[in-house]
């Protein structure tokens, strides 16, 4: 008995020595101090080192370590030291509660780009970092980079709170934004995927185009050198005997002027007084019948073709009377 004595006394003495260990009549225990916050249920002080272990019974549901906070009325957990002011959090993962039976209200966010593009960010250093270049003469700080709770306030005020006189931005919720804003953009760089993909088809159609536009100029200039080197120099306008001229009585076609051409060009063709049925038929080097025009008169006769219906090339025209094939020439429509 005596030795438990002693032992229990030599701990009051180092108890009154190193610490205090206080208990007031509301239940309310101090460490450190003699008299323990009111509204918490545990203090414990070491010169400005104070932890606040809450809640209480007023609905402050806050574990504070490092100081006091007025009251804010929402569930929280602060770290607040009076010189440093707020302090910063190291851990390895945490995890949000995110389950639908936790929420209510829950609409789609619309617009994320446009909300993104208002936003400006920042590198920066806290000022509390200033402490320690003081302390150690050395630059110890480290850069950080974020954003500005006053300028996030005008845009998204619901994310912004404030305590001690100091603004706080909820950084977890720009993971819904940039989530959305995201797929916002790859919806438009699929568009213009697609949209380059048809551009790119078309480009691949014109460049075929061009090539075969460059044979067939390469042809039709070939031709046209055959013509007027066959022709002695001759280039479009043909010379019709004059009605004064005997034709002898028989059917002739003329060669289309001009020849080549790139607008109109004239067929014309002689017909006797004993035609009856009579067309000219305009084919192309596949034999394709491609147009027709009835002649009704007989003598001297001329159509035009609109080189605008017909794209370049070479094509054929025959003069046809009574179900006779009078003669066949060839033409060259340029562009």
């Amino acid at each position: 008995m005596k030795r438990l004595l002693l032992t229990f006394t030599l701990l009051l003495i180092i108890s009154a020595a190193m610490c205090q260990i206080k208990v007031v009549t509301s239940g309310n225990v101090g460490i450190g101090t003699n008299t323990p916050y009111s509204n918490c249920k545990l203090t414990v002080m070491q010169g400005a080192n104070d932890i606040i272990l809450s809640p209480d019974n007023n609905g402050n549901n806050r574990i504070m370590i490092g100081g006091y906070s007025p009251n804010q009325n929402t569930p929280e957990i602060e770290f607040y030291h009076p010189k440093f002011g707020y302090n910063k959090v190291k851990f390895r993962s945490y995890a949000l509660g995110s389950d639908t039976v936790l929420k209510t209200e829950i609409n789609p966010l619309e617009n994320a780009t446009a909300i993104l593009k208002q936003i400006k960010t920042y590198s920066y250093f806290f000022k509390s970092d200033s402490l320690d270049l003081i302390r150690d003469s050395v630059d110890t700080r480290k850069k950080d980079y974020g954003i500005l709770a006053q300028e996030i306030e005008k845009i998204l005020p619901e994310l912004v709170d404030t305590c001690f006189n100091t603004m706080f931005v909820n950084y977890n919720a720009f993971i819904a934004i940039l989530i959305k804003g995201f797929n916002e953009q790859q919806n438009v760089i699929e568009q213009q995927q697609n949209q380059i993909g048809i551009l790119q088809k078309v480009v691949t159609e014109q460049e075929k185009e061009i090539i075969e536009l460059k044979s067939l100029q390469k042809t039709v200039q070939e031709l046209q050198d055959f013509v007027e080197k066959c022709c002695d120099g001759f280039k479009g306008s043909m010379q019709f005997p004059s009605p004064n001229e005997d034709p002898d009585d028989v059917a002739i076609l003329y060669q289309n002027a001009p020849n080549p051409f790139s607008s109109n060009t004239e067929i014309s063709c002689y017909l006797p007084e004993t035609a009856q049925h009579v067309v000219i038929y305009i084919y192309n080097l596949q034999g394709a019948e491609l147009k027709s025009y009835s002649l009704t008169q007989t003598g001297y006769n001329s159509i035009i073709l609109n080189g605008s219906e017909l794209p370049a090339g070479m094509y054929l025209y025959t003069l046809v009377v009574d179900n006779e094939i009078i003669d066949t020439k060839r033409m060259i429509l340029t562009k």
